[in-house]
């Protein structure tokens, strides 16, 4: 089941019927508004934020857009306006969705949005990975009768030459939306903290979410989720807490635990026989608890004394299918 994001009817209090009677320069100026929010969103790593207000702005772009039709404004004005407006916007949502925003990949899109094809797709790849692996994507756009240009989807492709290839198909919407470094994270096998709206409550909830490899894919070519609800009872302030996890300053757990429930590997200090050493964390919302590795990412028994760690612990790094199955 996939991710399900809440979206509010209002934007900063106007309805739909609100804003479409506000002026072109009133609803430009909201939008800028909601463009900055969505970079504070992204700068606090707020996966419900992003995708809300991503939706808003869709919804800002099309009012937009269909204000400048419905006016019938000059065509080669409005044409102008309206590829500067999609082209900056394209250019935004692929940097806050963590595809980067390197001169070729603006010259592809120009090249891409100017063309007479009604499709179109971009390629580039993510530095964000385990050492060894290598993530592709192929960004996947289309074009509206009305000339609107949308990114639809993307595919993430994760490679090495240790395991056969792992592919998976994100839908980019206002509903639901992984970025990038999520895209990777789940492909190397780690788990996704995730709000999604429960149908049969009409609320929000949290869920865990993974791609379960072990399965046949769908039909369409995608890996099937693998989700722990809330009755699940996965409390990561909880596991963080009854863990050998030390930190130097209260306020670096807080950070820790939001870095954790992103399917992030991050860095840590735990202890291992009255020996407090540094090394990396992996949340295993599965069986709740936190695996670790050392420096290197070799899985670390805290069992065992931290000598000889090298010789006799499992190398994790870039095994991707046997990373999924075990946690």
């Amino acid at each position: 089941m996939s991710p399900n994001v809440f979206m509010e009817s209002t934007i900063e209090g106007y309805s739909d019927s609100d804003l479409l009677n506000l002026s072109t320069d009133d609803l430009t100026v909201l939008l800028h508004v909601k463009q900055e929010q969505f970079k504070y969103e992204v700068s606090n790593d707020d996966f419900g934020g992003m995708t809300l207000v991503d939706a808003q702005i869709k919804r800002l772009n099309t009012i937009i857009q269909n204000k400048f039709n419905y006016n019938n404004q000059n065509f080669e004005i409005m044409e102008t306006q309206k590829e500067f407006d999609q082209l900056q916007y394209l250019k935004d949502q692929l940097k806050y969705l963590g595809f980067g925003e390197s001169s070729e990949l603006h010259l592809d899109l120009e090249a891409g949005i100017k063309s007479v094809d009604q499709q179109f797709e971009l390629k580039t790849q993510s530095d964000k990975t385990l050492p060894g692996n290598k993530v592709d994507f192929v960004l996947k756009f289309s074009k509206s009768e009305k000339g609107g240009v949308f990114l639809n989807s993307y595919n993430a492709t994760l490679s090495n030459d240790k395991v056969e290839s792992l592919s998976h198909n994100f839908n980019v919407s206002g509903e639901n939306t992984f970025t990038a470094k999520e895209a990777v994270n789940l492909l190397e096998g780690r788990t996704l903290k995730i709000e999604f709206d429960n149908p049969k409550t009409g609320e929000m909830e949290p869920a865990f979410v993974k791609l379960n490899f072990e399965e046949p894919k769908t039909e369409k070519g995608n890996f099937h989720f693998q989700n722990f609800y809330k009755n699940y009872g996965v409390d990561t302030a909880d596991i963080v807490e009854k863990s050998n996890l030390r930190f130097d300053k209260p306020e670096y757990k807080d950070s820790v635990i939001k870095s954790l429930e992103k399917g992030n590997i991050v860095k840590v200090k735990f202890e291992i026989d009255d020996t407090v050493v540094e090394g990396k964390a992996v949340l295993n919302p599965q069986y709740k608890n936190i695996n670790l590795y050392d420096m290197d990412m070799n899985r670390i028994n805290t069992n065992k004394s931290t000598e000889g760690l090298g010789h006799d612990q499992k190398n994790d790094k870039n095994n991707v299918k046997e990373q999924s199955i075990k946690r």
